[in-house]
């Protein structure tokens, strides 16, 4: 997935009016803080009143990989009604890195496999951007706490892996995902920055102006589980 161009948010058209009246936010503007995604749907169902945010990531990405801690810290300021979720790009049902993220979701690993992945392809080495199932299952069985059988049974469960593929491309696809890191909020808003700090900024605008009634836009008193800084 081509390298997502953060000044190139700003610089894309203003979507028509006429047909988003309806999903318009109020004290934000179209086409600044986020252009909306013609009949965009959430990735995954939600429980009545929460507000999903994607990122669409690539392990290969190096602003995924920049962004990874920042998105990480970012989520546990979220409010209570607003969940993080993660979809991989997908080039294919044969793509390792997307079905390595899926499958530290069947095996219970993102938080100590989706920090590491990012670290060990862009900062150790330990990864090449090119490493097939074999290569990425040999380091995750070296991560302490990973269920190295676990994982391995996983990645390579293609009748559990590509309902998951075809559900996370398709996801991107009606979205109009150009390129990643993309955030977008609730399936309908995809979120514009000039900057890392500025894309969360203005995804936080959205979310709060979401807000379901009589909930509070500040921070959850816990944070969420999530992906935690790779440990030493």
């Amino acid at each position: 997935m081509r390298a997502f161009l953060l000044s190139l948010a700003l610089l894309l058209s203003v979507l028509p009016l006429g047909g988003h009246a309806q999903s318009r936010l109020p004290g934000l503007t179209e086409g600044v803080e986020y252009n909306t995604i013609d009949g965009g749907q959430p990735y995954r169902q939600l429980p009545p009143g929460m507000v999903e945010v994607a990122e669409v990531f690539a392990y290969t990405c190096p602003h995924c990989a920049h962004m990874a801690p920042m998105i990480d810290d970012w989520s546990r300021t979220l409010p209570a009604y607003a969940r993080v979720v993660y979809v991989p790009g997908v080039f294919g049902r044969d793509d390792a890195w997307a079905r390595a993220y899926f499958a530290e979701e069947t095996s219970k690993t993102i938080p100590l496999l989706h920090r590491r992945l990012f670290t060990a392809i862009h900062e150790t080495g330990d990864l090449p951007r090119n490493a097939d199932v074999s290569q990425i299952t040999q380091y995750a069985s070296k991560v302490p706490g990973v269920n190295a059988a676990a994982f391995s049974a996983a990645i390579r469960n293609d009748a559990a892996l590509l309902p998951k593929l075809k559900l996370a491309y398709e996801f991107s696809q009606r979205s109009g995902v150009e390129g990643t890191p993309t955030l977008i909020i609730a399936g309908r808003y995809i979120i514009l920055g000039n900057s890392y700090e500025n894309l969360l900024v203005n995804a936080r605008k959205v979310i709060n102006a979401l807000a379901p009634r009589h909930a509070t836009t500040s921070a959850r008193p816990v944070a969420p589980a999530g992906p935690s800084k790779p440990r030493s």
